[in-house]
């Protein structure tokens, strides 16, 4: 090629790449009308704690017909392989904080939170339901301060994990025309999700846990680890939060949606998308990846083009929740350097625009002390929990959407009053404070015998 000469070779190269290109297309657009057919989405997290044991757990599954399990399992803390391999270079890390092997090791069997155990559970599960998908769940707004690389087993000390915590000085990000330093914004951050108290200072030595720069390499790669990690456990997809979360915090803060750090860490989000993809190319098996649907549903003019996500995320509010009412038409709460939240209606649009025709779940979302879940638990009693859930189910149906049925999981603060069985802090429909379970269950198999969808739905 470099001189200008075009053998017989390179017309078979050219050939191949083209050929190439097809499959590749072909092999998406065959994954994405298997996942256009799910009918029953529900949520279940984490299928490893010890609520129920993986045959309660199956039968759940099947009562409900469930297609795709979402949020399987979440990733939020560093995950081992098993109770009974515990790394001595984390305990020497972890030194000073009353930590032990017996004690880490106990706590991963009460919690059923290892890849052993996460493995041999999708792996029962498909046994019983071997065209159901299972859908991990990844955290991209967090990197505790000592982490583990499930792939290469690296544990990782806190100066190497605060290296890859997100600092607005990497593009002299300024707010009221002050530089916004590392500290700052890591304290902001922290407060919110409750690592930092409000009236003290922020010490990185002490808190549990970083929001992390995206556009980091390092820290790319241990995101990417941890999704790699639960699809060699069997998970068939991939569920990204908080993906636009630091482009989002940086146009709020510049006010400039062309500025440097905001673009880069759109281009990051939209990597990561592409290497999970590749990942699972590389295992000859189609990974889905999904995210939250905005902020590309929420501001319609985003100068970027938006990730290939196969299918995307939302949820109602707060006061949708306890109004107890969705509202197609109705403007949500403004949010600086955005104007006001659009109605289902353009939001429903503004997805289909930037994403195409790729399937939106709705699900309840929950966060910390206040969120839609908690009011959803702690503020209906079950009779409007059940209410809502109809609610939802038929809206979102009109919408074009599938709403996610909430078996089991959620996190409902620590100022939860009503938990279920009395003693957990996430949602569980069976709960004798909830009892929800019914209405689900009837909801979901009106749903898999085809019933429940509007006109239009059955047109598409």
């Amino acid at each position: 090629l470099a001189e200008g000469k075009r053998t017989p070779a390179f017309y078979e190269f050219q050939k191949l790449v083209e050929e190439f290109g097809k499959d590749k297309n072909a092999s998406r657009k065959k994954a994405l009308e298997k996942l256009s057919q799910v009918k029953v989405a529900s949520l279940y997290e984490n299928i490893t704690d010890r609520v129920r044991n993986v045959n309660e757990t199956i039968k759940l599954l099947k009562e409900t017909h469930t297609d795709f399990i979402f949020r399987g399992f979440w990733r939020w803390s560093p995950c081992l392989e098993s109770p009974d391999d515990i790394p001595p270079e984390l305990i020497e890390l972890a030194r000073g904080e009353n930590v032990t092997p017996r004690r880490i090791s106990e706590a991963i069997r009460k919690s059923g939170k290892h890849y052993k155990g996460i493995k041999e559970t999708i792996a029962a599960i498909k046994k019983e339901m071997p065209a159901i998908l299972f859908c991990g769940a990844i955290p991209a707004q967090r990197i505790c301060r000592i982490e583990r690389n499930p792939i290469t087993g690296k544990i990782l000390g806190e100066e190497e994990t605060w290296k890859m915590a997100l600092d607005p000085q990497k593009w002299k990000v300024k707010h009221d025309g002050k530089p916004v330093t590392r500290e700052e914004f890591q304290k902001w951050f922290g407060m919110g999700h409750q690592w930092v108290e409000k009236d003290e200072g922020y010490d990185r030595r002490k808190v549990v846990a970083y929001f992390p720069d995206i556009t980091n390499p390092d820290f790319q790669g241990l995101l990417l680890s941890w999704a790699k990690k639960q699809v060699e456990c069997g998970a068939d997809a991939i569920w990204i939060d908080m993906l636009h979360t630091q482009a989002r915090f940086l146009l709020q803060i510049t006010g400039d949606p062309k500025h440097p750090a905001v673009r880069d860490s759109f281009a990051a989000g939209s990597r990561i998308v592409t290497e999970i993809h590749k990942y699972g190319a590389s295992k000859e098996k189609y990974i889905y990846v999904g995210s939250w649907a905005s902020p590309f549903s929420i501001i319609e003019d985003i100068p970027y083009s938006p990730p290939k996500l196969d299918f995307v995320t939302s949820s109602p509010s707060i006061q949708e929740i306890r109004d107890q009412k969705l509202d197609r038409a109705k403007l949500g709460k403004k949010i600086p350097n955005w104007g006001s939240i659009p109605n289902w209606d353009r939001r429903i649009a503004n997805a289909r625009k930037a994403f195409g025709d790729i399937p939106i779940f709705v699900f309840i979302d929950w966060s910390h002390d206040k969120s839609p879940l908690v009011t959803f638990s702690q503020e209906l009693d079950s009779e409007e929990q059940g209410k809502m859930l109809r609610t939802c189910d038929e809206f979102f149906v009109e919408m074009g959407a599938n709403f996610v049925y909430p078996i089991h999981g959620g996190y409902l603060g620590k100022k939860a009053k009503k938990l279920p069985f009395g003693k957990y802090r996430t949602y569980d429909s069976l709960a004798p404070e909830f009892q929800t379970y019914d209405t689900i269950k009837e909801l979901a198999q009106k749903k898999a015998s085809g019933g429940g969808k509007s006109k239009e739905a059955e047109k598409k």
